[in-house]
């Protein structure tokens, strides 16, 4: 468990390096310009099962990543869980260490990817009102 915590944290400061910042990171401990948002989830009794550990929004297109140790296996519900969302046009990754440099070509493919951005972006003005809001600046 100590490894794959140690490659998560290695992960997590490379998303830091290429704008994709955790959830509630303070404006100024943003060192590059922000792309994309993550959350790590933390299992347990309260969370719901094979949840990937990482749920990401980068330039628009969601990723969620199951981190995995060298000899870690996923389970029946992770796997189904990533198929899913793979299915729904999301990214759905199972990552061990030595997968990270594939990791990390498709996320610097997803924050190059700019086809998609114009299009969600009239959608969300021509969606947004006073009962449907969404926020672009706090």
């Amino acid at each position: 468990m100590a490894s794959e915590k140690l490659f998560e944290n290695r992960l997590k400061s490379w998303l830091h390096s290429v704008g994709v910042y955790a959830a509630g990171t303070p404006l100024d401990k943003m060192t590059a310009a922000q792309c994309g948002w993550f959350l790590k989830v933390w299992g347990g009794g309260m969370q719901k099962g094979g949840i990937p550990d990482l749920l990401m929004c980068v330039n628009g297109l969601f990723i969620a990543v199951e981190l995995k140790g060298d000899t870690g296996k996923p389970s029946d519900l992770q796997r189904m869980n990533t198929a899913r969302i793979n299915q729904s046009n999301g990214i759905g990754i199972i990552l061990y260490p030595d997968g990270v440099e594939d990791f990390k070509k498709i996320v610097k493919g997803v924050i190059a990817c700019n086809g998609h951005t114009v299009g969600l972006s009239a959608l969300k003005r021509a969606d947004s009102s006073t009962r449907c809001v969404i926020l672009t600046e706090y």
